[in-house]
């Protein structure tokens, strides 16, 4: 599977848990028979053990990684390879905030777009500051999201313009589309996005070919599902209240 070399963006990744030694516990147990003990360290939070790396499954981009968690700063991130030439580039979105778009490396020197995206704005509070979508550039159907209006989002990531990201950002579901002019025409392939182990499909991959006048590219669709949703929403319930 491709490894990512991130920037800070994606670096940040929560410290295990340290192991408590036996003096530590036998010190616990003394101050307890005093009535002046602390309780032990509670064990991992369903949160802290969930792990969403997620990988294209099948097609010319298998073992892609596409998807995975950020728990330092909660956030949710989504990798795209870049087809053809780019400029490296770190950006804010103030559409959205907290929102960022980035470039990084594979561990083969091959560019990827990385957006990282809070939580908060997947699972928890709908974005109202940008127009809604239900469509590609040109009318085209998202492919493989749910039916229905997406806050929409669409910004050029190169000198030359000819590649565009567009984010489309809904309720337990997220499309980023990379678009570009390096995809030909009937070139359409979707493949799905499985975690680590295989056994569970959290999206799908698919390759947009060029359609008349409109630019093919690369579309990743994640869609959250309901049991994730809910460990992800406990936790940012926990941080604000």
């Amino acid at each position: 599977m491709t490894a990512l070399v991130t920037t800070s963006l994606l670096s940040a990744c929560g410290k295990g848990f340290e192991s408590v030694s036996p003096s530590s516990l036998t010190g616990q147990n003394d101050n307890a028979s005093q009535g002046t003990g602390t309780p032990p360290p509670k064990g991992p939070s369903e949160f802290d053990k969930l792990d969403m790396s997620s990988y294209v499954s099948g097609g010319n981009y298998d073992n892609e990684q596409v998807l995975a968690l950020d728990k330092a700063n909660n956030a949710l991130l989504l990798f795209l390879p870049i087809p053809g030439a780019f400029t490296s580039f770190n950006l804010d979105v103030p559409e959205m905030k907290g929102v960022k778009i980035t470039t990084v490396l594979d561990s083969q020197q091959k560019a990827r777009v990385a957006v990282s995206i809070p939580l908060r704005l997947v699972v928890k509070d709908k974005v109202t500051t940008l127009p809604t979508a239900s469509t590609l550039p040109g009318g085209r159907p998202l492919p493989m999201m749910p039916s229905g209006e997406y806050p929409s989002l669409g910004l050029a990531i190169n000198a030359g313009g000819d590649n565009k990201v567009y984010l489309y950002v809904g309720v337990n579901a997220v499309g980023v589309f990379v678009e570009s002019g390096f995809f030909p025409e009937y070139l359409g392939i979707t493949a799905p996005i499985k975690n680590k182990a295989g056994t569970r499909t959290l999206g799908y991959f698919t390759i947009v070919p060029k359609q008349g006048q409109n630019k093919g590219g690369l579309f990743l669709s994640f869609l959250m599902p309901k049991d994730l949703a809910t460990i992800i929403d406990n936790h940012l319930s926990g941080i604000i209240n």
